[in-house]
């Protein structure tokens, strides 16, 4: 096979699309502007590059984002970017170890590696996909060749699973849809070799990646870059469905899907929860449950691939506030070293835990931990209505009355899944009026808290 270089000053012709007779990523001539087989010398890759996706590929810095709106060239550039950081790592280590990744393995298998795959036919990178099929389907990998490395594809389903390793890069599509865990795996990963990290995505509300990573950018942090532009920017999307969406979709749906933009997703389930949240010291805090009347209560959900998640929240007595302070958010972790790592008392005051009453082992392991701890509770004072529902109106409810103040700055696993935890849309599947079963550990064990509080007062 010839080689081509990836140079995209050279082989990644910019020309206008009525210039050139060939579709994207085929192969052509620059010199007569005609497609051609491997077999001519000046053979290159046609990929006519808009202005913003040139601006992700030159981009040098840490932690760079392609935010863009649906059918924008987002994941092409993503599979593009790749190959270059595949061809750098070469040039530099004569190997190269990199990471794909998606928010679940159907994400993956659909779109993201398909896409990679043909960025590399036809160039000196051209190797061979594995894909891992039953048990291990959420972990494929691309063979280059002459022994050049590995690309690792997976999904994140589960974050834990990222872990262990470290990368030259890492590509992660859709990541408008990860999680806080899967975006500290990946800065992890990365972290040894100093690897750039690429987001191509189209936002999906203000969650982990805009608490994660878009916060840091506004403040002008120059370790991340983010590009946002609409779907017409790629010349291939009709500008009549992008006018059809904008007449059809509310504006903030609009923004959001098809102009790159981040916004505050419809059909939240606390629609106000971002008004709770506060600013407070440790110095502060202890202050607040030393010198005022209260009680301090805990709310716990296990988990293994999904985070085990436990907040801590002080009850002023006075004032019929809680408010929220402490945070543990960690996946594939024995409970004896949660054990550990939870308080039993703070600021000389102890602590009542709610924790989900689908694990009574774990429950009893606590006991005899020394937490004090109970089962959270599943209905409505002896009736069929569920626990979740009637949590969800009890929190809602504090909300409302800003009786619950959540402090960000130590919990921002909470803060990032209320921008996310919502209602089926009408397009989803819908059972009972429940939300979506994701994104909602801490949202769980919040409610088994407040559940423990106000359970009489509901009466």
């Amino acid at each position: 096979m010839s080689q081509i270089n990836l140079d995209h000053e050279a082989e990644l012709d910019t020309l206008a699309s009525e210039r050139v007779q060939v579709n994207f990523g085929e192969l052509y001539d620059p010199t007569t502007n005609e497609a051609c087989g491997m077999d001519n010398p000046n053979a290159g890759k046609y990929c006519p590059f808009h202005e913003d996706q040139i601006a992700i590929l030159e981009a040098n810095h840490r932690f760079i984002c392609a935010c863009a709106g649906t059918g924008g060239g987002k994941t092409v550039v993503g599979a593009y970017w790749t190959v270059f950081q595949i061809q750098k790592a070469i040039q530099k280590h004569g190997k190269c170890h990199g990471m794909i990744i998606a928010p679940t393995y159907k994400v993956l298998s659909r779109a993201t590696t398909p896409t990679f795959i043909d960025a590399c036919q036809h160039t000196e990178f051209e190797g061979n996909f594995k894909n891992h099929t039953g048990y291990f389907e959420s972990k494929s990998k691309y063979i280059l060749p002459n022994n050049w490395g590995v690309i690792w594809c997976q999904g994140a389903d589960n974050p834990g699973g990222l872990e262990g390793g470290q990368f030259d890069f890492v590509w992660f599509d859709e990541g408008g849809q990860g999680k806080k865990a899967t975006y500290e795996a990946i800065t992890g990963r990365t972290g040894a070799k100093q690897g750039p990290v690429l987001v191509t995505t189209t936002p999906y509300g203000l969650g982990a990646l805009y608490n994660e990573w878009y916060k840091h950018y506004l403040a002008g942090n120059d370790d991340y870059f983010f590009r946002i532009w609409d779907s017409v920017k790629n010349p291939a999307y009709p500008q009549e469905e992008f006018e059809r969406a904008r007449s059809r979709l509310s504006p903030e749906k609009f923004q959001e899907r098809y102009r790159g933009q981040f916004m505050r997703l419809e059909g939240l389930v606390y629609q106000t929860f971002h008004k709770t949240r506060i600013s407070m010291s440790t110095e502060q805090i202890l202050d607040m449950i030393s010198s005022r009347e209260g009680k301090l209560y805990g709310g716990m959900d296990f988990g293994w691939n999904d985070p085990f998640a436990a907040n801590i929240g002080f009850l002023d007595f006075e004032t019929d506030v809680l408010t929220i302070f402490w945070e543990r958010y960690k996946s594939q972790t024995p409970i004896e070293e949660h054990a550990d790592a939870l308080p039993k008392t703070i600021a000389g005051k102890s602590i009542t835990w709610a924790a989900d009453s689908a694990r009574p082992d774990l429950i009893r392991k606590l006991k005899k931990g020394g937490h004090n701890i109970k089962k959270a509770k599943k209905h409505y004072k002896g009736t069929s209505v569920s626990a979740i529902i009637n949590g969800i109106l009890m929190m809602g409810s504090r909300i409302h009355s800003n009786r619950l103040r959540v402090v960000e700055n130590m919990c921002p696993a909470l803060c990032a899944e209320s921008e996310v935890y919502r209602y089926p849309e009408k397009d989803e599947e819908v059972i009972g009026d429940k939300p979506i079963d994701m994104d909602n550990h801490c949202m769980d064990d919040v409610r088994y808290m407040i559940t423990e509080i106000d359970w009489k007062k509901s009466a």
